[in-house]
């Protein structure tokens, strides 16, 4: 007995889809073989992506230089200085994170806010760019900041150009992050407390 045709049409629509989607997958395993096109196996993991990582990891950097260190810190918001996600996660998990804005009403809330929180130094940290190079694998960020309230008030961070790299285990910085030295003066009950 041969199959009806609507039987027959019905398992080859199922059973020729199935096929090229097998075929399309693969095992999964990465090609060795050079001329099949997947450079990916032949030179490692690529950082190339759509996220923010270099940026949080150039805040990092930058924030853990400064000098004198932030124990607080501020992002503007509404405007293009504002950091990218990533650097803004790096401030919040290094301390408390205010956001400021560029209204002067607004700006005195967060500097009061601040003074009643104690005399910790305060750093706005601004966000100027970041340039691709290398095909995506080096990130240069841009940064910039100065100091809000208390004894620092005004002092300007240098404008720092900090380059992020790929290599074969991720996203890194050329060299480790080294804070600056610390002074030799004792800690007073004053000021050794965090925020």
């Amino acid at each position: 007995m041969t199959p009806t045709r609507p039987f027959l049409a019905a398992s080859l629509t199922l059973t020729v889809p199935l096929a090229l989607l097998f075929a399309a997958c693969g095992d999964g395993t990465p090609s060795k073989d050079p001329a099949s096109g997947n450079k990916q196996a032949a030179t490692g993991p690529t950082c190339v992506s759509l996220d923010t990582t270099p940026v949080g990891l150039a805040v990092l950097d930058y924030i853990t230089a400064a000098d004198p260190h932030p124990q607080r810190f501020l992002s503007a918001v509404g405007t293009d200085s504002a950091l990218p996600d990533d650097g803004f996660k790096t401030l919040q998990d290094k301390g408390p994170t205010y956001f400021y804005t560029s209204d002067p009403k607004g700006q005195a809330q967060v500097k009061a806010k601040l003074e009643s929180a104690g005399p910790y130094a305060s750093m706005l940290v601004v966000y100027k760019g970041k340039i691709e190079a290398e095909n995506g694998n080096a990130v240069t960020v841009t940064l910039g900041g100065h100091y809000v309230g208390g004894e620092h008030e005004g002092k300007v961070a240098p404008v720092r150009q900090i380059t992020v790299r790929c290599d074969s285990t991720g996203w890194r910085l050329p060299k480790p992050i080294t804070p600056p030295a610390k002074s030799a003066a004792p800690a007073t009950a004053d000021s050794a407390g965090k925020p």
